[in-house]
This record gives structure tokens, sequence and C-alpha cells, in this order.
């Protein structure tokens, strides 16, 4: 029965994207007459899909709820009268589904058999008002309500609460998570929850929820994101202040398989380097480059973060040889300034300061950056700047001062 709604809705889903509703086949419809708690479960099973890292599923979704609002305005309207059907439209609500269909609906006259707080908070939720869905949603008591829907309107409480109200948000995402674990909502909740309790200082409680993320939902659509603000997140020096601070990194990483591990440890390394935090960028690219697998452009980046987090340091001819030997062709972009900074860096530290002279008794003699002609992306770009400056010189050796 599952695989068969699973199939079930990602072809309606598919089917809708290309063709209008009124041009769909009679397959791929559901009957006027089906259930909206059962169009709903149709609806989660995407989102389980969501959260095993099928694409193709999320950029159905909205496609998805676009098909069942349609369908809801041709049901049968005594089936509104229904407690779990009641609840569905709710669950479709906070879905990201429009509340303009019930809005439609109550219209025609129709009654929904649910708290008229929590109705018409969903609705509220649904059209981009938050102040009142936050006063109407925070009259309800998640617990009291059943398993099915508890767990989306505590998520829905805590994200209307964690911009204003970061503290005590927490509550209602901890209760989000634990009303329905292995669900697009509690990874939703933890990739929420989690920013906010690192922001408020609680480091432990934030490796517990990383830990968990990690654990059950690396293979999310959203992982990436996640993984992203993780390194963000453990890169500061209010994360890593010591040495022994590193080791809390690598626990927090052992739940995950080897190439992500390598992922986020690149992401920490950039993140690092980007913070001033050139220890743990070393750090970073060590672990990377002492992993079995690495793929040529990891070992390249893990490379640049590595030399370029000795660059300031003592050990800058030893950065400034390790970044000369990066092929660049390798690196993103956003890699590539910054290898050439780096390079910049190093031979900055290398160079005595230049002692204050008079204009014209004497010419110094410059030190060449080494290893950054090599490293430009296009040298013959600054030929006309060279000719130009080389011209200038010998009008300038020739004038009378």
């Amino acid at each position: 029965m599952r695989r068969f709604l699973k199939v079930l809705g990602l072809s309606t889903a598919l089917a809708v994207g290309a063709l209008q509703i009124s041009d769909l086949p009679a397959k791929a419809q559901m009957s006027s007459n089906a259930s909206p708690d059962l169009m709903m479960l149709e609806l989660q099973v995407l989102q389980d899909e969501i959260v095993m890292g099928n694409r193709e599923a999320y950029q159905l979704l909205q496609p998805s709820l676009i098909v069942i609002g349609r369908r809801f305005l041709s049901v049968d309207r005594a089936l509104w009268k229904t407690k779990q059907n009641s609840y569905a439209a709710v669950a479709f609500m906070l879905s990201g589904g429009s509340g303009s269909v019930f809005q439609a609906l109550a219209d025609e006259g129709v009654t929904f058999n649910v708290d008229p707080n929590l109705f018409a908070g969903a609705m509220a939720y649904s059209q981009g008002n938050r102040e009142a869905a936050k006063n109407l949603l925070l009259k309800v008591e998640a617990l009291d309500l059943p398993t099915v829907i508890a767990g989306q309107v505590a998520l829905s409480q805590a994200i209307l609460l964690s911009q204003n109200e970061p503290e005590k948000s927490i509550k209602y995402f901890d209760l989000a998570r634990l009303l329905m674990p292995g669900t697009l909502v509690e990874e939703s909740a933890l990739r929420r929850e989690a920013p906010i309790v690192a922001n408020l200082g609680d480091n432990k409680k934030y490796e517990r929820l990383a830990r968990r993320y990690l654990f059950q939902y690396q293979s999310s659509v959203f992982a990436k994101q996640f993984r992203d603000r993780l390194a963000q997140t453990i890169s500061t020096e209010d994360y890593l202040s010591t040495e022994s601070d590193w080791d809390k990194v690598m626990q927090l990483l052992n739940d995950y398989d080897p190439e992500s591990q390598r992922i986020v440890l690149l992401k920490l390394g950039r993140a690092a380097l980007s913070t001033g935090n050139t220890h743990f960028a070393v750090k970073a690219g060590e672990a990377v480059l002492a992993s079995d697998g690495a793929s040529i452009d990891q070992k390249a980046a893990a490379h640049l973060y590595h030399g370029a987090g000795l660059a300031p340091t003592r050990e800058w001819r030893k950065g400034l040889n390790e970044l000369i030997a990066v092929d660049e062709k390798l690196l993103r972009s956003v890699d590539r300034i910054m290898l050439h900074s780096a390079i910049i860096t190093a031979n900055m530290i290398r160079k005595w300061p230049s002692p204050v002279i008079e204009p014209a008794s004497e010419f110094v003699p410059e030190m060449p950056l080494v290893g950054l002609d090599d490293k430009l992306l296009e040298p013959k770009t600054f030929e006309p700047f060279n000719e130009t400056l080389a011209s200038a010189e010998a009008t300038l050796a020739d004038a009378e001062f």
C-alpha cells in the first residue's frame, strides 16, 4: 500500500508539472470523493522521499500541493465535518499549501471540525501573516492534538517564535522532534534549532543536535545546507578556542561516512580561513589529506587551506611552496581568489619592511612576488598595463627634477 501511494503521489505531481489540472488523464487524478486525509498521506510519502535525498520529490512538492489544493475544492463537502479530514486541512496549510483553498470553501458555508484558533492560525501561517499566526497558534496545546498533526503544529509554533524569542522557541522545536521522529518535521526542527542553540552558547546541546542530524538525515535534500552552517559554526573562535577543541570536531564528525566527513572538513577549512582561524584551517587540511579516498580536487582544496593557514606564520615558506604547487584549475572560483590572496600574504611575510627614504634619492629594488604570476587566471590581461607602466617609468627617468 505504501509503495502504491508513493508511486501514485510522484506520478500525479509529475503529471501536473506539464499539464493543466483539467487536462490530466483520469488515471492521474484522484476521485473527488477520496478522503482528504488520504491525500495528505500521499504528500507525507513525498516528504519521506525528501528526507531520504530524493531531489525529484523535492521538486515535485510544490506542484503536488497545488494538485491537492484543487482536489480539496472538488471533494464532497460533507467530508470536512470529520475531525480527521479537518486536521488534514490544517496539515496541508502548515506544509506550505495555500489557505485560499479553505477561504473559498468557508465562503461556501463549509465548516471545519477543529479548534478555531488552530484552523485560523494555520490559515494565517499559510498566508505569511506571522503575527496573526503566532497569536492564534500559541493558544493551541500541541500535546492535546492527534500525533499526525501535533508535530507539525509544534514546529510551526517554534518557527514563529524563533525570530524574536529564540530561547522560547527551543522548547517547541524539541517537542516537534519528539512527536514526529524520522520525518521531515524532525529534520526541519533539527536544522532550524541547531544554529539557535549554538548562538545561545549551548555547545553541548548543539553537538547532540548535530550528531542526531548527521546520523539520521545526512542524505536529506537539505543536508548540504546543514553542513554549511555546521562548518561556519564550529570554525569560529567562540567554538574552537583551544587546540583540544579539535577533538570535539572529530568526535562530532564520527557519525559521517568518510566522504561526508571530507565535505564538512573542507567547508570547515574554508570557513576557518574566512574568519581568520588559521590554526583550524591547517587542521582541516591535514585531516582531509590524511584520509583515504580523497579525490584530486578535494586534495587540491585541502592543500590550499593547509598552505593558506601556514602563510601568516613562521612556516610561511612551507605554506608558500604548498600554495604554488596547487593546480588552480581544480579549485572553485572562490577558492582561486583565496589562493591568490594567500600567496600575496606569504610573500608579505618574507619581505623586510622598506625604510623610509626621500623620493628621488635612490631606487629601492622591489622583491618580486613568488609564485603569483603562474596563478593569475589570465596573465595576458595585465600586459597592456605593464607596457603603460614601463612607458611611464621611462618618461620619469628622463624627467628633470
